[in-house]
């Protein structure tokens, strides 16, 4: 089980990897190892287990007898894993390491076969490859693919198969029939463009599948994603990547299918009827469900799925569903939008999932606005708590829940394109007539084409305001204000209620200056800079405007800095100390992000 674990995860990212050996401290007999031929056979093992077979041949198998007799005459595990871009296996390594040592095989990446030596074939993996736990086949074309097949049900350890069709998938049962029966398989892939029979085989085998993880990375109608189904009653994890409805096919939908907790569905075109008898049918035990949908607005019916979540799938956890609704003349409300509100009831507020709008205005129709719904994340000043910033929470304290605003939607409003102040005026309208059925917290918007007076505009009209992200930098043209612009600034700067401020891209001081002005209560800062020199002077900068009561209530700023490390924590604190800065603040770096908080009564 270990070995099916670690083979189902052997794409570990490198700098997790790396963490492990610069970790490590060597020694022999008590004194540092300054020699890399002092270092045990162990620390080769780790080196080697991030290196493809064929280099470790080639590199350490001529260095000395002791490396001759490490990679040929050991039990090492051996990987191959050439990509295209690397060299080619050759006739030398096949003939010289690959074949000898077939038996020590546990993972190998097949490319297409112009990239193999003339005289390999698939067909020459067969049993004695006994440790292959793990096979990719990158750009195989299908007739090739299925005469292979059948050789892989020798494998004695196959546990992961992944697959990427050169020349699409032609015979859905076909293929996926002559996978269902390798025996011991637990996770698969297939990646393909489909090329649809006119003559549909509903029926894939009458064995049943051990896979317990399975990705269709290609096009899926729905009575062919039943059938899969039906053949494969372990499987726990299942993503697709597109999801057809077909009424000419009816089969029944299988039910509890027991083990299944983790349901994806990168597009699914299946109307809401359809959708919902197939979740309440199949997947009572459900524990995460992604997907996104469009053109059937009955998706926003939140009283549905309400039903649908406590009468059928109670054990449900995470929901993450989008729905697309293209706008391409006049923006205007529809029947389903009264009933936005119903997103906020106690079903929703209690499993901390919220609304989010985001309207997308491109240079040419349509545009586009996606409702979805998703778990409330850690946010960016929540960094008291320690716990990794993309946490999803699930299970809030009673404490907590009676803490947590009733009202999670949210505004995330992207402007792309040049402005349209036509078509803009027709947002301004949409976004006013929702404001009156949903109360939102927090705005995003990018301000790359857009004036200060369209913020000013938003802002006006959002009342409700916690929040406010800016993706890009204010235009140059806000430094000098209209007397129309001084008067609503004023207005709104004296009536909203904004207290976090997340600025994506670093602007010019006059240009924060504008935003501190604007946003008066502004208790967290965050500030994504492009290196530590501008995080020093935004640092002097905010905290000198703080000390005169420019910003009074400001108590914690982030700078995010890619390159972020202790050494630029250690400088900030020798700044803030020597000029005396703040009194009573705690300092601290999570990641690529530094943390400043200060609170006088500390």
């Amino acid at each position: 089980m270990n070995q099916v674990k670690r083979q189902l995860n052997e794409h570990v990212p490198f700098d997790e990897k790396a963490k492990k050996l610069r970790n490590l401290t060597f020694h022999k007999n008590d004194i540092e190892v300054t020699c890399i031929e002092h270092l045990s056979n162990e620390i080769f093992y780790e080196i080697f287990d991030y290196l493809d077979g064929c280099d470790i041949f080639d590199i350490f198998s001529k260095l000395n007898i002791r490396f001759k007799r490490l990679i040929l005459y050991s039990s090492l595990p051996i990987k191959i894993y050439r990509s295209i871009s690397s060299n080619q296996i050759t006739e030398y390594h096949y003939q010289k390491f690959i074949i000898p040592h077939r038996h020590r095989i546990i993972s190998f990446h097949i490319h297409d076969e112009s990239y193999m030596s003339s005289s390999f074939s698939l067909h020459m993996i067969d049993a004695s490859f006994n440790r292959l736990e793990s096979l990719v086949l990158y750009r195989i074309q299908y007739n090739i693919l299925i005469l292979f097949l059948p050789d892989l049900s020798t494998l004695p350890r196959l546990f992961s198969l992944k697959i990427d069709l050169y020349d699409g998938l032609r015979n859905f049962s076909e293929l996926y029939g002559l996978i269902f029966r390798l025996p011991l398989l637990k996770y698969n892939k297939i990646s393909a463009f489909r090329i649809f029979s006119p003559i549909l085989q509903p029926y894939i085998t009458d064995e049943y599948s051990p896979i317990e993880h399975l990705v269709i990375d290609h096009e899926c109608v729905i009575h062919e994603l039943v059938t899969i189904l039906s053949c494969t009653p372990r499987l726990s994890h299942l993503t697709c990547k597109c999801l057809n409805s077909n009424s000419s096919i009816k089969r029944e939908i299988p039910r509890n299918i027991s083990n299944l907790r983790y349901l994806s569905i990168n597009v699914c075109y299946l109307q809401f009827d359809e959708f919902e008898t197939f979740i309440k049918k199949s997947f009572p035990h459900i524990r995460v469900l992604r997907f996104a949908s469009h053109w059937d607005s009955s998706y926003l019916d939140a009283n549905r799925w309400e039903q649908l979540i406590l009468k059928h799938i109670p054990y449900l956890r995470i929901l993450n569903f989008k729905y697309n609704e293209g706008i391409y003349n006049q923006l205007t409300l529809n029947p389903y939008h009264l009933n936005l509100n119903r997103f906020l009831s106690p079903v929703w507020i209690q499993r901390r999932w919220f609304l989010e709008l985001k309207i997308c205005i491109n240079t040419f129709l349509p545009a586009t606005i996606t409702y979805s719904i998703q778990p409330l994340k850690k946010q960016w000043y929540e960094w008291h708590n320690e716990a990794n910033s993309n946490e999803i929470i699930i299970y809030p304290t009673l404490t907590e829940q009676k803490c947590i605003n009733t009202s999670f939607s949210q505004l995330h409003l992207t402007l792309e394109g040049p402005q349209s102040v036509e078509y803009y005026r027709s947002v301004q309208e949409y976004i006013c007539s929702i404001a009156t059925l949903v109360q939102f917290t927090s705005l995003h918007i990018d301000l790359c084409y857009f004036s200060i007076s369209i913020l000013l505009q938003l802002l006006n009209i959002l009342p409700n305001l916690d929040s406010l992200t800016i993706t890009s930098g204010l235009p140059e043209k806000t430094k000098i204000l209209s007397k129309e612009q001084i008067n609503m600034f004023r207005s709104v700067s004296s009536h909203n209620k904004i207290t976090k401020v997340n600025l994506e891209q670093i602007t010019e001081l006059d240009q924060i200056h504008i935003l501190m002005d604007l946003c008066f209560h502004m208790c967290d800062l965050q500030v994504k800079c492009r290196n530590i020199f501008d995080g020093k002077w935004l640092v002097r900068y905010v905290l000198n405007k703080r000390n005169t009561n420019f910003i009074p209530y400001l108590c914690s700023i982030c700078l995010w800095i890619s390159e972020a490390n202790n050494e630029m924590m250690n400088n900030l604190q020798i700044i803030i100390d020597t000029e005396k800065l703040i009194d009573n603040y705690t300092i601290k770096r999570i990641c690529d992000k530094i943390y400043l908080r200060w609170n006088e009564h500390l």
